[in-house]
This record gives structure tokens, sequence and C-alpha cells, in this order.
């Protein structure tokens, strides 16, 4: 049998694929669009072909090139990633259903625990190296989470080699922002080393009214003593002063629904702009730190202090009224203070041993995470208003939050306490690979709250919860490796049923099958996998008694994704994928064999981009991309449709260095999302609340590299 090579921490029997793509490990960046190796799927450096589950890299090219200002956008060619389903409203809001089910953002490795408000945290893409996606459960390697999957954004990190970057931005909606990236060696040994990344943005948006500024600061400092120690210290800063209020509205106002009414304006703004007003605070500090030993063994110790803060001061639109024929709206006045402090710390060491004819790659850890949510909501009764009135289409009245007969309240307090150990064996005998994975989870939380009363209710749960994963993979020496895996997961579930019984976890469980190809020298990653998911112990209304919830709930999610990821040829790279999904509540009191609402069961894209290298157009870069939303259920009852858009995106780039010499190091980008502005809702949830999709949005930025 021959012996496997060692790539980082990652073993193999072939020869290590060599990708024309520059590779930096599972946390540098990559140049082009297809990475070799991600972190996500193993904990350790291991090569996507060999990981049991489906893992996605978007690069820093192809961040770069498509220029997202957020993650959820930097999405949007992603395989079964539902990342904008509240349209033109989550440019602000990182949150993303893969597989039909909502997945879980990290940061580094670690959790971003956010706070249970709407504004949670959010991390600009200009500041990372790249974003990698697990799909599926994955509390074997990171404890309690959904079913979905994992976001993991990993972060810029200094480097020895000197590298400056300058830029200016300004677009559609008055849009200005400015950013700057600069690293390098702090002495002359190159063993300190510095990372100082930056933007501030100042914007409005599609709808009237409305701003949104952000400064965000990710500054970073590595000690390097020797080739096998390092120690990273990060941190984030982020202030948004101003965020955008953009109103979801009721089915019947967009035309939805059978809707007898005539379509309001959505580029109005229906809220009340004596007083509007939200904003966002958030910072933190991590501290990454690895050591290999002489023996090969390595030991990584990573933790992160988190605090995020926002104030909502917004008009809602609650519901709407018939009267006489005329649609009019319900507006309805909220306050939501919200605060959280978080501290993870992951400790693991890993090492490769041989046992007879096998080869062991094995990793153990602990981690602990321990935090401190508040988030308070407060709403008064709805005023309603003519929103077709040209002068008076907003609600006007004088909220008092303290008259307690038309005050709503809503008050959680949570302090929460995790802790979890983990062992996984990588185990690889000949062209086979065997994955093992298994972990314990320690979990207390201390909750107190009331909903709409002046009742507080005091919960306490214990959790304790074991979740694993075996997953089998074949590596062909012309790169195609077929596998199978089998991996589970749990999330606990906050409150009582009518008896006083604390609820259960909610759990998943997922089978999955696979084939992935890389061919052996190639920048091609092709993909094509079947799943199901089954989520369970999932809250449904409690038919027997009013106001209260059962466990009886079941979704099954199953689907098809195939994904392709390639430089067909020298600077021609195509991005391509399709999912087919089928997510349906197999058991609920409700609403037993009806879809999800936001789920598309159909979803495509597909985006190609080109760099000429000679010719009268040298130094221009053209790329082009077209996503087709599927369409979804509008209401949980499945009554009405959201109907599908099909949207088509720009880029195009031009060295200006080829014009001139004094402007070397200059590039001049201009990109385009929704070229054609086609007017789509992104979803509903309910009859009562539809989200705007995103209008067309164009941006030319002008960057200077040194």
């Amino acid at each position: 049998m021959e012996r496997p090579t060692i790539r980082g921490d990652s073993l193999t029997t072939l020869p290590a694929i060599t990708v024309t793509a520059e590779q930096a490990g599972d946390f540098g960046p990559v140049r082009g669009y297809v990475a070799e190796e991600a972190g996500i799927g193993t904990k350790t450096q291991t090569s996507i072909l060999e990981t049991p589950q489906s893992v996605s890299v978007i690069t820093q090219q192809q961040i770069e090139v498509q220029q997202p200002s957020s993650t959820s956008q930097a999405l949007r060619y992603t395989a079964g990633a539902n990342s904008e389903r509240f349209g033109g409203f989550g440019g602000q809001l990182d949150i993303t259903r893969i597989r039909g089910i909502d997945a879980d953002y990290y940061l580094d490795g670690l959790r971003v625990i956010s706070n249970v408000s709407t504004w949670s945290t959010q991390v600009d893409p200009f500041t990372l190296e790249r974003i990698e996606i697990l799909r599926g459960p994955s509390s074997f390697l990171y404890g309690q989470g959904t079913g979905g999957g994992v976001v993991n954004q990993v972060s810029r990190r200094p480097q020895r080699d000197s590298f400056h970057e300058l830029f200016i931005q300004g677009g559609t909606f008055n849009r200005r922002e400015i950013g700057f990236d600069s690293t390098g060696s702090l002495n002359d040994e190159g063993t300190l080393l510095y990372r100082f990344t930056g933007t501030g943005l100042d914007s409005h948006g599609q709808v009237e009214d409305v701003r949104h500024k952000r400064v965000y600061l990710a500054p970073a400092l590595t000690w390097r003593p020797d080739e096998n120690t390092s120690w990273t210290l990060l941190a984030t800063y982020s202030r948004e002063p101003d965020i955008p209020n953009y109103n979801s509205l009721p089915a019947v106002a967009l035309g939805l629904n059978g809707s007898p009414f005539t379509e309001v304006d959505r580029r109005r703004n229906f809220s009340d702009m004596d007083f509007q007003g939200s904003s966002r605070k958030q910072k933190s500090v991590s501290s990454l730190f690895e050591h290999t030993f002489g023996n090969g063994w390595k030991l990584n110790s990573n933790l992160r202090y988190m605090y995020i803060n926002s104030d909502i001061q917004r008009t809602s639109i609650y519901g709407f009224q018939n009267r006489d024929g005329n649609l009019w709206l319900e507006g309805t006045y909220g306050l939501a203070p919200s605060s959280s402090h978080t501290f993870q710390v992951d400790n693991n060491l890993s090492g490769m041993f041989e046992l007879g004819s096998t080869y062991h790659l094995v990793l153990g850890g602990i981690d602990y995470a321990k935090g401190r949510i508040r988030n308070d909501s407060y709403r008064m009764d709805p005023v309603a208003f003519n929103p077709f009135d040209p002068t008076k289409y907003r609600p006007h009245a004088i909220p008092d939050f303290t008259d307690s007969q038309t005050n709503w309240p809503y008050n959680v307090r949570q302090d929460f306490n995790r802790i979890g150990l983990y062992l996984q064996d990588q185990i690889s005998y000949d062209k086979w690979r065997l994955t093992l994975s298994a972990r314990h989870d320690w979990s207390k939380l201390d909750d107190e709250s009331r909903s709409y009363s002046t009742k507080w209710t005091k919960t306490h749960q214990s959790t304790k919860k074991w979740s694993g994963r075996a997953g089998l993979n074949y590596i062909f020496d012309n790169g195609v490796a077929p596998y199978i895996s089998y991996a589970t997961s749990f999330d606990p579930v906050l409150g009582n049923d009518f008896h006083g019984r604390a609820f259960i976890p909610t759990e998943a469980k997922q089978a999955e099958f696979g084939i992935k190809y890389q061919p052996p020298g190639s920048a091609t990653l092709l993909s094509a996998s079947v799943f199901q998911l089954d989520q369970t112990n999932v809250k449904t209304s409690d038919t027997q008694h009013l106001g209260f919830w059962t466990q009886s709930g079941k979704v099954r999610s199953r689907g098809l994704e195939l994904q392709a990821a390639s430089e067909i040829v020298h600077d021609l790279n195509l991005l391509a994928n399709y999912v087919y999904l089928d997510n349906t509540l197999v058991k609920d009191a409700t609403y037993e064999g009806k879809s999800l609402t936001q789920t598309p069961r159909h979803s495509a894209s597909a985006w190609l981009d080109y760099r000429l290298a000679s010719g009268p157009l040298e130094g221009v870069q053209l790329g082009m991309g077209v996503r087709y939303l599927g369409s979804t259920w509008g209401n949980p009852a499945n009554t009405f449709k959201v109907p599908a858009a099909t949207l088509v995106d720009l880029a195009a780039s031009y060295d200006l260095g080829l014009l001139s010499s004094s402007l070397d190091d200059a590039v001049l980008s201009i990109n385009v999302t929704n070229l054609g502005n086609k007017k789509y809702v992104a979803s509903c949830t309910s009859d009562m609340y539809c989200f705007i999709g995103q209008d067309r949005v164009v941006t030319a930025t002008l960057s200077y590299r040194w």
C-alpha cells in the first residue's frame, strides 16, 4: 500500500493535486475560482475531494470580481444558498437557508452568536479572504446548531509580503464608499506581521428617505517566533448610526394572492419619518494560536469575545383594511433595543499515526461558549392610513410607549453556557477514506421572558446530547471521488408545552450520496449530490390548547445539487449550479403536507468571466451572470405563490496602467446587479409579510494596489 502524503494535516494516497490557482491552506487567499482545500468540513486541512459532505468555497478573486456588499450577496452564485429572500431589505441581514433550513454563521471557525433581534452580526466581505460553506448537519464538530449547514467567513490575515490597496466607489442610490487594506512585516526578521483593513459607507436606498452609514475596521497582528508557531490577534469594530428601513408589505398590496387592489408604489417609504431611526454597533477581539510539535502533532487554540448592540425604531406594516374597495395599510410603531455579549474558546490537537495498513489523522478538542442576550420589543396598536394619498401616505401618530393599554411588550433575557468534547478519525487505506466524527455537548440556558403581557416567565434548560458523522470516500487516480455520509445535529428549543414539560432539542439527520471530480493538475471542481435531510421535534401549534405549542412537527428536505467551478482556459472562469429541493412539512398539526415558504423547488445560476491578455482590448475583464430564483409558496397554507424571477448581473474592469505608466496598479471596475431592473417579490412568509426584490444597482470602483 502506498503511504499517504501530507498536505498540512491532510492525508492522501495520491500525489497532491496541483491546481493552477494559488492555494493557501484552509484560511489563506485563493487565486482563481477553485479551492483545493477547506477546513470547514473537518477542522483539518483536508482536500474538498476527501471531505464526505458537500462543500463550497467563495474565493477572494470571486469576491473581488463580483463586488458584493454583504456575505449574503457573496452567496448569490452558491448552490442551494437562499441568501437574499428578504430582497432589498436583506443587504443589512446575513440570514441564509441551505437545503431549506437556516444555516449557522461562523467567523474564523468560531460561531457568530448573534442576538435575537433583526440586526444580527454582519461582516464586511471586503475584509474576508474567503467564505466556506458546509451543507447539512455539523454538530459533530461545532456543537448545537441547525441542520442546514455552516457559512464560515475567513478574515484577511497578516502577510509577510507587503501589499496595500485603496479604493473609492460610487453608484446607484447616491452610494459612496471608501476602503483600504495594508499588510506587511513590522521587523526585518519577518516575525511580526500586521494587517489593517477598513471601509466607510454612506448610501441611500431603493426606498425613499432611507440611509445606510457604516464604518468597519479590522486590524490584525501576527507573531511568528519560528516556523512552527503562529499567534494572531484580530479585532473588528463596526458602527452603523443609520440602517435603512425597508417595510414588508401584505401580498395584496403587491398584486399577489388574487389581489383586487391596485399595487402600491414600491419606491415609497410607508414609515413615519418623525419616528424612523435604527442603528447597530459591534466589536470583537479574537486570538488564533497554532503550534506544530516536532512529531508533527498540531495544537490550535482559538478564542473570541464579541459584543453587539442594536436599536430599532421604525413603523412596520402590520396588516391591511378594505375600505369600500380601497386598500388601506395598517402601520404599527415599534422599538427594539437589544444587545449580546459572547465569549468562545475552541482548543484542539491533531496528528497522524500509522496503524497496521491504515493511516489515521486524529483530531480531538474541547470548546466552550458563554453568553448573555438581551432583547426588548415594544409595539403599539396599528394605525390605518391610505398608501395612495399623494401627500399623506404614511402613518402619523404620537406613540406613547408608557401607556400599558397600547404598549405590547416582548422581552427576553438569556444567559447560556455550553461545553463540548469532540473526536474525529480520518482513516486512509489505499484509495479509501473513512471519516468518523463524534461529539458530546452539555448546554445550560436560563431564560426570563414575557410576551405581550406583564407576566414574566422563567425557564431553565439543561441539555446533554451526542451527535456524529460517518462518511466514506473513494479517490480514483483520475480525480473522481464518490462519497456517502450520514450526519446529525441538534438545536435546543426554548419553552414549555401546556403540561409544563420543557421542550427537547430539535434534531436533524442527513443521508447524502455524491460524487466529486477534480482532474489532477486542473483548476476544475465538479460535484453532484443527492440528499435527504429530516428535522424532527419541530414546534407546531397545539390544536388542543390554544396559545401553546407541541413538538410533533417534522420537516423533510430532499434534493439534488449540481455544481461546477472551473478555469476552462487561462483567465476564463465559470461558475454554474442547479438545485432541485422538495421541502415539506411531513408532520404538522395544521399544515401537514405543505411546503415551507421562502424555499424554491428549482433554482439555478451561472457566471462566466474572461480577462483579455492581448489585442486592442488587452487588460479588459468582462463578466456576466444569470440567476434563476424559482417560485415559492407565499404562506404556510400554500394558497398562493410568489412568481419566479430571472436576474442578470454584469461586471467589467480595466487595467488603467495600459493607458499610461503613471496609472500602473490602478483598476477601474463597473458592476451591475439586476441589469434589467426587474420588479419582483423576493419572498413572502405569510399573507401579511412580503419582501420587495433588489432593484438594479450600478457601482463604479477605482482601486489602486501597490
